[in-house]
């Protein structure tokens, strides 16, 4: 074995980075969920995956008048990479949140390496230490979500195709599969492959690059590619059942475009804002300063670098900001802004870079202080959360609701069909059949809704804002009668 590898200044680096993220995998672990409903979902396609059934059977029955709650099933691309682990393990939160961790683990390596590129090793060390390690990252684990694969996915297929863009040809059919996995994943990341289309078309046209397999030959192979395999996942060898009005289509239209993209903007840049300032407790002075220097310094690196010369990088961030910008819902807070972290982190120290603060102090003093700062506007959040994630959170796996789903289990038949604000977990752990009302509806179009569907029974948990459901109960108790409580749940019988 050749021990030189543990000695060159790379692998030092990446070794360290590794053993620096290793406490990821005892941090917010836990076994139970809160009562979500995207993971249900998730889930549910990843046994149909497992167990070889169509992805359209499932449960949960999708109401096209509460079409915001969730499509009928969701690309195929997460509930694929959940899927080994439930072939393993079943349905384990545990097993599921520690798969979720691996991709953040991975994620922080890749930080890591795309950093070193373009920094030093110790800026590279602490822009994994306050991406990876932020609050509000590791709060992100205690949801079975598709945030981290989907940003490893985005920056793997970066990183490859910054490394392998000229060839072999082999490697650019390897990152299309990585690009079609990644659309499948989350339907924005279309904007890799249009990034990379555009990158070509520049390369091939304007700058009229024609060696055979140049980058442009291999973007066209990589852009083109990653729509098809998109395509071959989603639509022939898996196929996903498109939802009636396309699911969250509801929401267009409600706001003028222009306002859309005001709000949007106000919006996130509150959750960049956001992400930097945890609650620091008595020392909350810190992180509220630490916000506002690492946005105009951030903003400053996006100015500097886009007026000099559009990269690859530059055309996903562009992209991918500007559908943020036009897509009307504002209710995922940093979770969707989180796949660009790692590039705006980069424009954070190209802005750095433009300032000559205090000349007479080393650039390498420079960078502890300032890191170490930010870490430490960490520690209180991050105290919290260690304390803390022993704790069952609110959700399916607490005493009460498991108690609730065995007693449907066992007193209603297998085609019976509930009504609960959260059918696609009631679906999950109850094996039911189950929709949402929305939650606007009045006693009648909730009647309507019960017999359109033949509902049997009607379920309400007293933590769950529905209180369309609760008034519709008082108000029309000649239909539903009493059947079945505990402290938190009430199983009403639909009387015909």
């Amino acid at each position: 074995m050749d021990f030189k590898m543990f000695y060159n200044r790379k692998s030092r680096f990446i070794w360290l980075m590794a053993v620096m993220l290793l406490p990821l995998f005892f941090i917010n672990m836990r076994a139970s969920h809160d009562w979500g409903g995207d993971f249900a979902m998730y889930i549910m396609q990843a046994e149909n995956i497992v167990k070889g059934v169509p992805q359209s059977e499932t449960p949960y029955i999708y109401n096209p008048d509460n079409a915001v709650l969730g499509p009928p099933a969701y690309p195929i691309g997460f509930p694929l990479l959940l899927s080994p682990v439930y072939a393993v393990a079943g349905n384990s939160v545990f097993a599921f949140t520690l798969w979720i961790t691996a991709f953040l683990y991975g994620l922080g390596m890749l930080i890591a390496v795309f950093m070193r590129k373009y920094f030093s090793d110790l800026i590279a060390f602490f822009l994994v230490l306050i991406l990876i390690y932020n609050p509000w990252t590791l709060n992100m684990k205690l949801e079975i979500m598709s945030e981290f694969p989907f940003t490893f996915l985005l920056l793997l297929c970066f990183f490859l195709f910054e490394k392998y863009g000229k060839g072999p040809f082999w490697i650019g059919i390897i990152i299309a599969i990585f690009g079609g996995l990644l659309m499948s994943v989350r339907a924005i990341g279309v904007v890799f492959p249009i990034a990379v289309l555009i990158w070509a078309i520049r390369k091939r046209f304007i700058e009229k690059d024609k060696t055979p397999m140049s980058k442009c030959v291999c973007g066209f192979l990589v852009g083109v590619g990653s729509i098809l395999v998109y395509l071959l996942l989603n639509n022939s060898i898996f196929p996903v059942p498109q939802a009636e009005g396309g699911s969250y289509a509801g929401i267009w239209g409600e706001e003028k475009l222009y306002a859309t993209v005001l709000y949007n903007l106000a919006y996130y840049t509150e959750q960049f804002k956001f992400f930097f300032s945890p609650w620091g407790g008595s020392w909350n002075f810190l992180p509220l300063i630490l916000k506002a220097a690492i946005f105009t310094f951030t903003l400053l690196g996006m100015i500097r670098t886009f007026f000099r010369r559009l990269e690859l990088m530059d055309m996903i961030v562009i992209l991918y900001f500007g559908v943020l910008l036009v897509y009307p819902y504002r209710n995922a807070g940093i979770r969707f802004l989180f796949p660009i972290m790692p590039f705006l982190a980069f424009y954070l120290v190209k802005g750095l870079e433009t300032v000559h603060i205090f000349p007479n102090i080393k650039d390498i003093a420079k960078v502890w202080f300032l890191g170490c700062l930010v870490l430490v506007s960490y520690l209180n959040m991050l105290w919290f959360i260690i304390c803390t994630d022993h704790q069952t959170l609110k959700g399916p796996q607490e005493q009460l609701s498991l108690e609730a789903f065995e007693y449907i289990r066992n007193n209603t038949g297998e085609d019976d069909v509930i009504i609960f604000a959260k059918p696609r977990v009631l679906a999950l752990y109850a094996k039911r059949h189950s929709l949402a009302n929305c939650k606007e509806s009045s006693p009648q179009e909730i009647a309507d809704l019960i017999f359109a569907y033949e509902a049997d029974y009607v379920f309400t948990h007293t933590e769950l804002p529905d209180a369309a459901i609760h008034d519709f109960i008082r108000k029309q108790d000649y239909i539903c009668e009493y059947l079945w409580s505990n402290e938190k749940f009430v199983l009403y019988k639909v009387i015909m």
